[in-house]
């Protein structure tokens, strides 16, 4: 629960105040100033509501004493109508926002969540800055195969300059890892990185979400929005899957990579801005322009620098540096006992296609540290059942089973199929639903149906 800190020196108001937000944050009070300093260095406090004229200490004084410190700690003025000048001083000594008195009950609650939200996301910019300001290119993109190097190689040239970069890949290869690299080693890394993913908004609600709204541009849009490329203003823009953009959109997005302008929806207004692009896709859009649902003028604007990032399987060289690397931050976000892999759960880690790239590995990773943190070594008895193909039962009865003659390649065969097959009677046919119950994706359902000749009676 969030801590608000109110200060005032009218206890009617203090009153006011703690009834209003006592059932969604935890409110402690003073009519001091100076006693607010003390409670600072005491407890947390996500917010402070602030009133500017007070006896002793005032608003602005406090506000002066904070400016030194450490505090991550929003705060939010009250004031009187007629206080302007006290107003703007208090913004430039670094206030979030102002309410006037008298206030109404739903202004201070949609004030007071608006500063929290925007104190947590100034927290994360500054973090997420902090972490890749002395990381190299190299540790953010795992990886010693002869491909990555060249990889490596090119967004280190790339980040120097303002080009458009396109990223090609199956999902899950790295692509927005490779653009906030991009992104954090250029010029542009004080400037946002926004990331918007085209498949998740529909034609007009992805066009709104990149160039904003007037009020009443269209039903329910009750006030006026900015839009990404507005919000990314000297920063990058990351368009994932640019590939599912419709047409329309498609020659607006046009406009802004060739005369750097655009407008917001209901809105005649042109608006110059000054963000680099970096798209991606994992679709095929020169077959998309043969069949004319992709632009070639667009296609040849975002492809200035284009980067393949290859899957998984076609550099397996990697595969154990990125296991130990996932390994460790596992083993130190789920405080795991676990520290050593065994070259048996390696084996089968590197034996492994990987479908669904470097984003599988992470998630399998992830998923066992979690499960079985607490031994002290992986066995490839702790993997899933897609990775080494057998139950961790089977495992342990082949282990002790002198008798057993059967080859392993065979066996792992056998019980998949069987496996899959118990799956998709109990699920009636769809795999998604089949895929669930096996802990594993619908793409590697598929996949093993096609590979056993299990027949496709669903869905």
């Amino acid at each position: 629960m969030k801590t608000i800190l109110l200060v005032d020196d009218e206890p009617s108001v203090i009153e006011s105040l703690r009834l209003i937000l006592k059932d969604s944050y935890k409110v402690l009070s003073t009519l001091s100033g100076k006693e607010a300093l003390k409670i600072l260095e005491k407890e947390h406090v996500d917010l402070i509501l602030l009133d500017l004229k007070m006896h002793e200490l005032d608003g602005l004084e406090l506000l002066r004493k904070l400016q030194p410190s450490d505090q991550e700690v929003g705060v939010v003025v009250l004031t009187a109508v007629n206080d302007v000048k006290a107003v703007v001083e208090a913004v430039k000594l670094g206030a979030l926002d102002y309410i006037v008195k008298p206030f109404g009950v739903e202004e201070i609650k949609i004030t007071i969540e608006k500063a929290l939200q925007f104190r947590s996301l100034s927290r994360e910019v500054r973090y997420l800055r902090s972490e890749y300001k002395y990381q190299s290119i190299d540790k953010l993109i795992q990886g010693r195969s002869r491909i990555m190097e060249k990889i490596l190689d090119i967004v280190s040239r790339v980040s120097r300059v303002d080009s458009t970069v396109l990223l090609r890949g199956e999902s899950g290869t790295g692509k927005e890892l490779v653009a906030r690299a991009i992104h954090f080693h250029s010029t542009r890394r004080a400037d946002p990185f926004i990331v918007v993913s085209c498949p998740n908004l529909a034609g007009d609600l992805l066009e709104a979400e990149l160039f904003g709204h007037e009020k009443g541009s269209f039903t329910g849009a009750y006030e006026r929005r900015l839009g990404k490329f507005e919000i990314a203003e000297g920063g990058t823009i990351f368009l994932d899957e640019i590939s599912e953009i419709n047409l329309p959109l498609q020659a607006k997005l046009l406009r802004i990579l060739q005369e750097k302008e655009f407008s917001r929806l209901g809105s005649h207004s042109v608006i110059k801005t000054d963000v680099r692009i970096i798209a991606a896709t994992n679709k095929n859009l020169e077959s998309m322009i043969k069949d004319g649902r992709f632009r070639e003028d667009l296609y040849y604007r975002i492809n200035v620098v284009p980067i393949y990032l290859p899957p998984l399987r076609e550099r397996q060289e990697d595969i154990p540096q990125l296991v130990e690397h996932f390994f460790a931050v596992f083993q130190k976000e789920c405080h795991a006992k676990m520290e050593f892999i065994s070259k048996e759960a390696m084996d089968a880690l590197l034996k492994y296609h990987w479908p669904g790239n470097v984003r599988e590995l992470k998630n399998i990773l992830e998923r066992t540290v979690a499960l079985y943190g607490n031994e002290a070594t992986l066995f490839p008895e702790h993997l899933p059942i897609e990775i080494t193909g057998i139950p961790s039962r089977n495992l342990q009865q082949m282990k002790s089973d002198k008798n057993w003659q059967t080859s392993l390649e065979d066996e792992v065969a056998r019980v998949e199929k069987q496996l899959i097959e118990q799956a998709m009677q109990q699920s009636g046919g769809v795999k998604s639903k089949a895929a669930k119950l096996l802990g594993t994706t619908r793409r590697i359902i598929n996949y093993k149906m096609q590979k056993y000749g299990i027949t496709d009676t669903g869905n």
